[in-house]
């Protein structure tokens, strides 16, 4: 769009809000009811929409201008936004207190807080149960859980297995299932 002269020689000069970047025009348009076709129409529309949009960035220009410190870049400094904007729904309305809360304010009840069940642990640096389970009670104080890995001995497990394959508790057959040994002596059955 090429640029135009600024028109101050309106009836009603246009509202401004920079805080909102907004521009109201409270002058009537004119009549649209004489432009024969919708082309005309639409340049009506856009030449009156150009000048409040210029009248806009012209105000915008006359506000401080400041340069950014980290890049070098030029800022505007925007007023407060002077036009309240409305909400999308209503306020919420503040709940109504249940049976409970009113007797418990009456009494003098408050509410039970949840986050004293745990303590951090120094020596361990984990958070663990101040009694029951996990607790620091099941172990002396600055002593870190000695059992948390065992080594097994490959050799010893090997003669287990041997062991109980020779008496008859492992195996093969043991390993295979109870629907494999099933279906093993159904075959069996089938070739007599």
């Amino acid at each position: 769009m090429a640029a135009m002269e600024i028109d101050n020689a309106q009836a009603q000069p246009y509202v401004f809000d920079l805080g909102n970047l907004m521009c109201q025009d409270p002058n009537p348009l004119p009549s649209l009811k004489e432009a024969a076709t919708p082309a005309e129409k639409e340049a009506i529309l856009s030449s009156v929409a150009q000048k409040c949009a210029q009248s806009l960035i012209h105000q915008l220009l006359a506000q401080p201008i400041n340069r950014n410190e980290t890049d070098g870049s030029l800022q505007i400094s925007l007023p407060a936004p002077e036009f309240p904007l409305p909400r999308e729904k209503p306020v919420p309305k503040e709940k109504e207190k249940t049976k409970w809360e009113k007797f418990a304010e009456k009494k003098g009840i408050k509410a039970k807080r949840k986050d004293g069940k745990m303590e951090f642990d120094e020596d361990l640096k984990e958070w663990r149960a101040k009694y029951g389970y996990g607790s620091q009670i099941r172990r002396k104080p600055g002593e870190v859980e000695a059992d948390w890995i065992q080594e097994i001995d490959e050799k010893a497990e090997r003669a287990k297995k041997e062991e109980g394959e020779k008496k008859g508790h492992g195996g093969k057959r043991k390993a295979m299932g109870d629907t494999a040994i099933r279906n093993q002596k159904l075959s069996k059955k089938s070739r007599k």
